[in-house]
């Protein structure tokens, strides 16, 4: 169930909703790529419901963000190494990041239900 509480403005919250209308999508389509209903992509915005890291990673990737942009409470410097490594993954078409994942054995949380 849904961890619902007062409405409070969070970075990621905010993060997503500015990318969001940047891209001019709406939050029922980013919640169709990401596999939950748009009233949840409302609370996430609004910092009424907590997002979880697997879909953290889910967001980012249909926003076309770096993931580490939707951590609290601020941004995670990275070496430059590093940096160039996910950009690189992040560039890569979502067919070769899966293979990518297959390989290291990371597995993506596909069939996770919906948090409405």
């Amino acid at each position: 169930m849904p961890v619902s509480r007062p409405e409070t403005p969070t970075h990621a919250g905010a993060m997503i909703r500015h990318r969001r209308k940047c891209v001019g999508m709406l939050q029922s389509e980013l919640a169709q790529r990401v596999g939950v209903c748009g009233a949840t992509v409302s609370r996430w915005e609004r910092g009424r419901e907590l997002i979880t890291f697997e879909r953290r990673e889910q967001i980012a990737e249909a926003l076309g963000l770096d993931p580490a942009r939707l951590l609290e409470p601020g941004a995670v410097v990275l070496p430059v190494e590093d940096r160039r490594i996910l950009e690189g993954y992040h560039s890569l078409p979502p067919s070769e990041r899966a293979a990518i994942r297959d390989l290291l054995g990371l597995r993506v949380f596909s069939g996770e239900r919906a948090s409405c």
